[in-house]
């Protein structure tokens, strides 16, 4: 549970992508109110859910630092992964239109979401 992080910075968050591309027992992550996670940590991010197939929850809730371009990284991410059921982004204020219209493209791929 790495509930408010907030000073984790983009590095930190590189390494726990890393990480999390070769984990294959986590099943959940709890990032709500990490509030230093943005692009550079969403496409970090995006690309491990390219390779884990075992994450099946993400909370990336009141992550403000989330805004388009950091949702769009995640619909490429979510493009690929089949194993991520639910994904939360509650409170991401920053996200608008461009990131949400990117989210839509990549849920028409996902076949594996259940829970936004």
């Amino acid at each position: 549970d790495l509930f408010g992080c907030t000073g984790i910075g983009d590095e930190g968050w590189k390494a726990l992508a890393e990480g999390l591309k070769i984990n294959q027992a986590l099943t959940s992550i709890n990032l709500s109110g990490c509030c230093g996670i943005g692009y550079k940590g969403c496409k970090a991010l995006a690309e491990c859910l390219k390779f884990n197939q075992t994450l099946t929850n993400i909370n990336l809730s009141d992550c403000r630092g989330i805004g388009d371009k950091g949702c769009k990284a995640l619909a490429e991410g979510l493009k690929i992964n089949q194993a991520l059921t639910s994904i939360d982004i509650w409170g991401c204020r920053r996200i608008g239109d461009e990131g949400w219209k990117a989210l839509a493209e990549g849920l028409k791929i996902n076949q594996a979401l259940t829970s936004i």
